[in-house]
């Protein structure tokens, strides 16, 4: 079976910063909003694509060990504690913002080091949401 990762992929605007994105067989709708940059979220990641060199990379957060809001958005859920363990891809929040829900996933395996937000609160772009710290193995 393929995973499509060969396959073009085309994007086609719906409008109000919703796009669609197909690549083979697989279909999604991206979120755009811009600003001094533009940022993105697909399947639950946040892109950051800067206006000066147009070349879309990961959000600073997460590769920081952070993740963090991808537009101004309350937060709906937060589907985790500090201490807890998350696997990759687990939805650790919900957003919500320009009337859509924005799950946010974790991008990799680890354990929640610091929740920095609230249920109802208003949080801004780039704003540290929950910070991950890769699990200590005892020996």
């Amino acid at each position: 079976m393929s995973d499509h990762t060969d396959d073009p992929i085309t994007v086609v605007a719906l409008g109000n910063g919703r796009y669609q994105v197909t690549q083979g067989a697989r279909r999604h709708v991206a979120f755009a909003v811009a600003g001094r940059d533009t940022w993105v979220f697909l399947d639950g990641r946040t892109f950051l694509v800067a206006n000066d060199d147009d070349r879309p990379r990961r959000s600073r957060g997460v590769d920081q060990g952070a993740l963090t809001a991808p537009m101004p958005a309350t937060v709906l859920a937060i589907n985790v504690v500090s201490g807890q363990h998350v696997g990759h891809n687990d939805v650790v929040m919900v957003l919500e913002a320009m009337k859509m829900e924005l799950p946010i996933r974790s991008p990799r395996d680890g354990v929640v080091k610091m929740v920095g937000c609230a249920v109802g609160e208003l949080v801004q772009p780039g704003a540290a949401l929950i910070e991950l710290e890769d699990e200590k193995i005892e020996p």
